[in-house]
């Protein structure tokens, strides 16, 4: 295993899925591991959820609760679930 390259692990904390840290850290082509976050109030399947929605809402400015409903609807991202 280590032979193939750099296995990332991270906790998911904000500063590690950053935007930002997520471009920088592709450049070095490692492969990362998130570490979900202990969540006794989410199912296994939310996990998929909140990842694919985080990826749809990346670097957009939500600037009201209107915004926030609009933007978070995620029609594309719950169809794309597997299964």
């Amino acid at each position: 295993m280590l032979s193939e390259g750099v296995i990332l692990l991270h906790d998911n904390a904000g500063p590690h899925t950053a935007c930002k840290t997520q471009e920088f850290l592709q450049k070095f082509k490692w492969e990362i591991w998130s570490h979900p976050p202990y969540s006794p109030d989410l199912a296994r399947s939310d996990y998929f959820l909140f990842l694919k929605l985080n990826e749809h809402l990346c670097g957009t400015r939500l600037s009201s609760d209107n915004d926030v409903r609009t933007g978070s609807m995620g029609r594309d991202v719950i169809s794309t679930k597997p299964g």
